[in-house]
């Protein structure tokens, strides 16, 4: 048993990296492949819709789906590296755990939650090259402008999760604030919403999430997506069995003077750690 569950969430964070999957550790945000099985299609559709970049585009989603973000030589699409940025002699680089904005002013790193702050258990695990994740959310564009600075981390507190993500992204001007109060009015009354490109879509079912002891003008919502995994155990083929599987993601927003942190917990089949998620809120800066 417990191989088969390491298979399923080995096949789980390798299909949607759960976060790779665009951005955050959220989950795909339109059907997926990998070498070997047929497409992953996750879930039907929903009213608002938001696209997702194809393969060539670089923008991906603080929540795993993502929108039509710029390309990487735009100047209004940043990229961020787990490489460090030519450090000064006698200088340590950075751990592979965080990725830093390339080109940025170092302004996200003083936001980033030190891993000792998290509960014993909880693990830091290889951060992505998300490259800024411009998608919309319940009508919210959650990243209208390009940010001076960002910076990624992602935990895990085993190999079979829970999980957690922290973006950060910070502003020249109010865009943070701007984007945390439409949030803040429009996620309550919000029930779902769907990513697309070409290949399909996702929708994302969103509930209203309630975090006791998190910062004041913290915005959350809980949101679900099925997710189709090859069957563990079943013998290979070109049309392997497939089954459903939920991700549940709990994402929490709070601006830090001109920056906007955004957290993301996750678990698959099972409600994520909001004691963590809380305690990486309020150690954010």
């Amino acid at each position: 048993m417990r191989a088969s569950r390491s298979a399923l969430f080995a096949t789980v964070l390798a299909v949607s990296t759960l976060s790779g999957c665009a951005g955050l550790g959220l989950p795909p945000a339109a059907p997926l492949s990998t070498p070997g099985t047929q497409t992953l299609t996750p879930g039907a559709t929903s009213a608002a819709e938001t696209p997702a970049p194809s393969s060539t585009a670089p923008g991906a989603s603080p929540t795993g789906s993502a929108a039509s973000a710029p390309t990487a030589t735009s100047p209004s699409a940043p990229t961020e590296s787990t490489e460090p940025a030519d450090p000064a002699d006698g200088e340590s680089s950075p751990p592979d755990t965080v990725a830093r904005m390339k080109g940025g002013n170092g302004s996200a790193s003083p936001l980033l939650v030190p891993t000792s702050a998290l509960p014993s258990g909880w693990t830091a695990t290889k951060a992505r090259d998300t490259r800024g994740y411009r998608m919309t959310v319940c009508g919210v564009d959650l990243e209208p402008t390009a940010p001076l600075d960002s910076a990624q981390q992602n935990w895990q507190g085993s190999i079979a999760g829970p999980y957690l993500e922290q973006h950060v992204r910070v502003y020249p001007d109010a865009t943070a604030a701007k984007v945390v109060a439409d949030l803040a009015k429009k996620v309550p009354g919000c029930r779902s919403y769907t990513a697309k490109d070409a290949k399909g879509q996702s929708t994302f079912a969103v509930e209203t999430l309630a975090l006791k002891g998190a910062p004041s003008g913290t915005v959350a919502w809980r949101q679900k997506v099925p997710l189709f995994v090859p069957v563990a155990g079943a013998s290979p083929s070109a049309s392997p069995t497939m089954r459903s599987v939920e991700v549940v993601q709990d994402v929490a927003v709070r601006r830090v003077g001109a920056a906007i942190v955004l957290l993301n917990a996750y678990a698959v089949e099972k409600n994520p750690d909001d004691a963590v998620l809380v305690t990486a809120l309020t150690h954010a800066g």
